[in-house]
């Protein structure tokens, strides 16, 4: 529980606050801006470990007090809730209607929807779905000046102009804190279905999952790699029974190895173990978590390259993650007698097999002087310019994005 956390990624914590409303969190940077204290916001804790450690963490502003559905019309397919709010609660609420936001990322009902936009973390349903950054339209920002800003609406539609909601997604708040945000919401799929199969080595699973990704249409996800001590490949389809078996019949052509189905809510309770296979935390104090990225159609290639160098150096994967339609790898490994110059020299080394590398979880001293995010961006100019126009004091999570920002 957050409550129990002393520390944010090995920085101590001096005290815990829980604003109740907007108008409270704002008055509460205002005051960390004038006192030149430093404010990290917390949500579900599912993904503290995230980014570099910070430079100081006087306040952990916890967002439980912005929980709650604040709006939502079903016959509109547009909600709006607060940032506190656990998935899993939000979720249920459009469940009842028959709708979804169809998300399936790390930390899974726990994650709380300020702590997502915050994060831009995605799963498997990225494939089919996109991220929740094409489902957002409207956010509710408080700043370090005192004042809470809002942008966009309850109407789905295009807008011009500076899409602000797109720029706070994926900022780590490091430009503001959510207090609430509004979604266009889709309709639950009808039924579901997955076939699993298992495949003796890596080359076989990796040329299966691509296969399927360019023979089969309609798939919802595709994940291929090594879980519970095996190679494998999933393959999920949702919708309408008629697509579904479809989908199933064409996967089935491809995958000729040893397969299962899994229907309805033996699919969904599949997946759910395979989400928590990546979670953002570590289960071993030498444990190290990282994200690979590449073009879609060089998956396959940084996958059979990192189970090749991680071994020879020193490294012991535990799990390993492909989205072939997304370019994506998570590895999961110990790093045996693992330092922080051991973690950058393994960085350094496999951000030459893929365009970027970022570690998502591992020991707060080993990424002591260590930028996790991997390359520098190439808008890194802009990016220092948004902090300083937005958060002119550093009050925000100091340190913890890209560039140290």
């Amino acid at each position: 529980m957050i409550d129990d956390l002393p520390r944010i990624d090995g920085v101590p914590v001096t005290s815990m606050v829980t604003p109740g409303d907007a108008p409270a969190v704002a008055e509460l940077l205002a005051d960390a801006a004038n006192l030149g204290q430093s404010v990290i916001p917390v949500g579900g804790g599912t993904a503290l470990a995230l980014g570099n450690p910070p430079g100081s963490a006087d306040i952990a502003l916890s967002t439980r007090g912005l929980g709650g559905i604040i709006d939502y019309e079903p016959f509109d397919l547009v909600l709006s809730v607060g940032a506190g709010a656990r998935l899993g609660d939000v979720q249920a609420v459009l469940a009842e209607h028959g709708q979804t936001l169809p998300i399936d990322p790390p930390g899974g009902d726990d994650a709380t929807i300020g702590g997502l936009i915050a994060t831009a973390l995605t799963g498997p349903l990225r494939h089919s779905a996109g991220s929740l950054r094409d489902l957002l339209i409207g956010i509710s920002m408080a700043h370090p000046s005192g004042t809470v800003t809002k942008a966009g609406g309850m109407v789905v539609k295009n807008v011009s102009g500076f899409d602000l909601p797109r720029v706070y997604h994926g900022s780590l708040g490091t430009l503001g804190v959510i207090v609430s945000a509004n979604f266009k919401v889709l309709p639950l799929p009808r039924t579901e279905a997955t076939i699993v199969a298992r495949f003796a080595g890596i080359e076989e699973a990796m040329l299966a999952a691509t296969t399927i990704r360019t023979r089969v249409a309609n798939a919802a996800a595709i994940e291929s790699g090594w879980l519970d001590d095996e190679w494998f490949v999933a393959v999920r389809f949702t919708g309408r029974e008629p697509s579904v078996r479809n989908g199933l019949a064409a996967a089935t052509e491809v995958l000729v190895a040893d397969t299962a189905i899994f229907d309805r809510a033996d699919s969904a309770a599949w997946w759910k173990r395979y989400q928590a296979a990546l979670s953002l935390t570590a289960n071993d104090e030498d444990e190290v978590l990282i994200r690979c990225a590449v073009r879609p159609r060089t998956t396959a290639a940084l996958a059979l390259g990192l189970v090749a160098k991680l071994p020879v150096l020193g490294a012991t994967p535990s799990f390993l993650g492909a989205s072939v339609g997304l370019g994506a790898v998570l590895v999961r490994f110990q790093l045996h007698d693992g330092s922080a110059d051991r973690l950058a020299e393994l960085q350094m080394i496999l951000l030459g097999l893929a365009n970027n590398l970022t570690i998502l979880a591992a020991p707060p001293a080993w990424k002591a002087g260590l930028d996790v995010w991997g390359r520098t961006p190439e808008t890194l100019d802009l990016m220092q310019a948004m902090k300083e126009q937005f958060d002119p004091h550093r009050v925000l999570n100091p340190g913890r994005f890209a560039g140290f920002i």
